[in-house]
């Protein structure tokens, strides 16, 4: 425990400089492409599902489930860690939250992608009838 505490940074010590959402943005990009490249898909999609917003020096961000949240939370320290480093400031912080709602905008089985592209051309269903197809 000693050894910890030791080498452990003094947050006195920490830069927090300030940055813009663009200058977060990019960071954010940034880790994507590193997670990509250590193969870690199923984190790349969770996070380039949606674009995080700042408020302050706290990024929030919303999934449609807590599966997603728990995934996302499990990188939580390397995330924040690479973020930290990246923009010179170590008050950033993480706030992710489940918004049920949102879910509806995620088509995950065969016959909601179906119904959500039926949404965007209601002529995929005289198709499908046309030809006799079945979703």
């Amino acid at each position: 425990k000693e050894d910890i505490a030791a080498n452990k940074p003094v947050s006195v010590d920490l830069p927090t400089e300030e940055f813009t959402k663009k200058d977060m943005v990019t960071a954010w990009n940034q880790y994507a492409k590193k997670i990509e490249s250590e193969g870690k898909f199923n984190l790349l999609s969770h996070l380039t599902m949606g674009i995080p917003k700042l408020q302050e020096n706290v990024i929030h961000l919303e999934y449609p489930n807590t599966t997603i949240k728990v995934e996302v939370e499990r990188a939580k320290h390397d995330l924040l860690s690479y973020l930290k480093e990246s923009l010179q400031n170590y008050d950033i912080d993480l706030d992710i939250t489940v918004n049920e709602t949102a879910e509806k905008r995620y088509a995950y089985t065969t016959k909601e992608k179906y119904e959500k592209l039926k949404e965007k051309n209601p002529l995929i269903e005289m198709l499908r009838k046309e030809f006799n197809l079945d979703v």
